[in-house]
């Protein structure tokens, strides 16, 4: 899988449970938090896919900070919807860092 495919899953996700979150009563705005990073990181996933790495590392430093927030969100509120988006967050991290390793690892070896 490509990192611009698991950035695309990753914003799909927080789209739908942001907007998901928001349908369930008491109908809080802060929902949409999420509907907007995921926004952002599927508009950054478009110049991924171009392997343009400045967007690629702001990209992940925000996926990184969104766990975070997600997570420390979730545990306070006992919120699995939340929790859940950390979850999803969390493994599109690990796997965008994966893929750096393993792309620097490739052109160490290539020169």
């Amino acid at each position: 899988m490509q990192t611009y495919q698991v950035m695309f899953f990753n914003a799909i996700v927080l789209i739908a449970l942001g907007i998901y979150g928001y349908t369930i009563p008491p109908h809080s705005p802060t929902a949409f938090i999420s509907t907007g990073i995921g926004l952002i990181l599927f508009i950054l996933a478009l110049f991924v896919k171009k392997e343009n790495p400045v967007i690629a590392h702001i990209a992940v430093a925000l996926t990184g900070l969104s766990f975070v927030m997600f997570l420390i969100t979730g545990l306070l509120r006992h919120n699995f919807m939340i929790l859940l988006m950390a979850i999803v967050t969390l493994l599109a991290t690990v796997f965008y860092i994966s893929d750096f390793i393993k792309r620097k690892k490739e052109r160490e070896e290539n020169k």
